[in-house]
């Protein structure tokens, strides 16, 4: 590098081990004298003895050791070559206790203001290593190693004491980060926008009730029990609801002609849907009820008809359309025929063969009855005859159809086993030939008709014997008979 007076070249100060500040001095102004790592000494003109009253006089002056350039000489040509004399303030400001006192060995930059009290720098002497705003040695003396001032350095060199150092300027994003964030938020914009796109045109249009209404009644006039039980609610019991049951009421009554109109009522949660349709070419006419349970899934509450009344014919093998049934069940609209698996029965009314589509059309079933037919009740009184002439055949006191004559008041005289004589009257005989016959439960039917039969005993007082007719008591009792067991018997109670 090439030296000028605007870029000396810095003489490294001789190294020396650091110097342990003295203590303040006795002066006014109570200041550290730090000095080079060559003793301050007093000059020959100056005393240092006692009796000296200048003030001034008592602060030791402090030798600022010039640097310059190496080969540089001294003169009035070279600015930082010439050496000042050192100066010094009488009224400086006070030192503060614990404060870092300024080093009047530092040098400061040209134009800089001096710290009040310090010693003043030649303005010819080349600056020592140090920077702007550096901060002053507390303790410490000046360090003769560190480097010197190179006011072309940059790095490195702190901010300047008392500003905040600049900020690091960010450094922006480059153009394809920004392409790519921008084209990333396109695609999510994307994705999402087919994702709820797409699904909805593959969906198609949104289902209605009155769709489900058709798909429902037409899976019914295609006998598919299993598609048509995907659009209704189902509850209670569902043994009827069954493809074999739906075809054989089809082959009953077919299911045509179908028509669903819009729905006319309701909202989007419940609608009303108005139909027509035949069943074996009866025209029916009536409205389903439908509920939305969300996601257009819509169902029919009222798609089923409830047949809940079989009750009484318990043990009689009901059957609907061929099927078992239950006391009570449910079925789809259509045509049901009613069986029973007992031949001495038969169901009560004009008709065993129904077309239901609604609640109302299944209310005559609730009145049906079971009924013992013309051969069963032949039947019934052919075995209750029998039983009686077997019980009138008997000579015991009590028999296994009633006529129990063990109890009975002979005046002193106590009844004689063997000794008893039963005969049916005409009368009873015509009973026997007419003999109502009543289905008290399931296939249980029994009489209460009165048998009269003429019955005659013996009874023996003191070891003899007198003959007794029977005038009162000896009845027989009420026959009953079970069409269900496997072989039906008269039981008398």
């Amino acid at each position: 590098m090439t030296e000028t007076p605007e870029n000396p070249q810095p003489t490294p100060p001789a190294e020396t081990g650091p110097q342990t500040p003295e203590a303040p001095g006795t002066g006014d102004h109570g200041f550290d004298a730090v000095t080079s790592s060559a003793a301050a000494q007093p000059s020959a003109g100056e005393a240092s003895g006692p009796g000296t009253s200048d003030p001034e006089a008592d602060a030791p002056a402090v030798e600022v050791p010039a640097t310059a350039a190496p080969g540089a000489a001294a003169s009035d040509a070279t600015p930082y070559g010439a050496e000042a004399p050192a100066q010094t303030y009488p009224d400086s400001a006070p030192v503060y206790p614990g404060s870092a006192q300024p080093d009047p060995s530092a040098t400061q930059y040209p134009g800089a203001q001096p710290y009040p009290g310090s010693a003043q720098p030649d303005p010819s002497a080349a600056y020592p290593a140090g920077y702007p705003g550096a901060a002053p040695y507390a303790t410490a003396g000046y360090d003769p190693n560190a480097p010197a001032y190179d006011p072309n350095a940059t790095a490195g060199v702190p901010p300047y004491a008392g500003y905040p150092a600049a900020p690091t300027p960010k450094k922006g994003l480059s153009k394809g980060a920004v392409f790519g964030i921008v084209g990333g938020a396109v695609a999510v914009i994307l994705l999402i926008a087919a994702a709820i796109i797409v699904p909805a045109l593959l969906r198609g249009p949104a289902v209605t009730a009155s769709d489900i209404v058709e798909d429902y009644l037409t899976a019914l006039a295609d006998g598919d029990a299993e598609a048509a039980l995907e659009h209704i609610d189902t509850y209670g019991d569902d043994s009827l609801l069954t493809d074999e049951v739906l075809q054989a009421s089809l082959a009953l009554g077919a299911i045509d002609d179908i028509e669903v109109e819009e729905q006319t009522e309701g909202d989007s949660y419940e609608s009303t849907v108005p139909v027509t349709f035949t069943i074996g070419g009866e025209t029916i006419s009536r409205e389903f009820q439908v509920y939305n349970y969300g996601d257009d899934d819509w169902q029919i509450v009222d798609g089923l008809i409830a047949l809940s009344g079989f009750y009484g014919f318990e043990g009689l093998g009901l059957t609907v359309n061929g099927a078992e049934a239950p006391e009570s069940a449910y079925v789809f609209p259509g045509t049901y025929e009613l069986a029973l698996g007992v031949e001495e029965f038969a169901i009560e009314g004009d008709t065993t063969t129904f077309v239901v589509a609604s609640d109302a059309d299944a209310e005559p079933l609730w009145d049906l009855r079971p009924t013992l037919t013309e051969e069963g009740t032949a039947t019934f009184r052919s075995l209750v005859r029998a039983s009686v002439e077997e019980c009138v055949a008997m000579k015991t006191l009590a028999t296994p159809c009633g006529m129990d004559l063990t109890d009975i008041d002979l005046t002193g005289y106590t009844p004689v086993e063997g000794t008893v004589t039963r005969t049916i009257t005409a009368e009873g005989q015509s009973t026997l030939d007419s003999m109502t016959a009543e289905v008290s439960s399931g296939a249980v039917v029994t009489s209460y008709d009165t048998i009269d039969v003429e019955m005659t005993l013996q009874g023996e007082q003191g070891g003899t014997r007198a003959d007794f007719e029977v005038w009162f008591g000896g009845y027989l009792d009420s026959p009953k008979v079970d069409f269900a067991a496997e072989t039906p018997t008269v039981v008398w109670e």
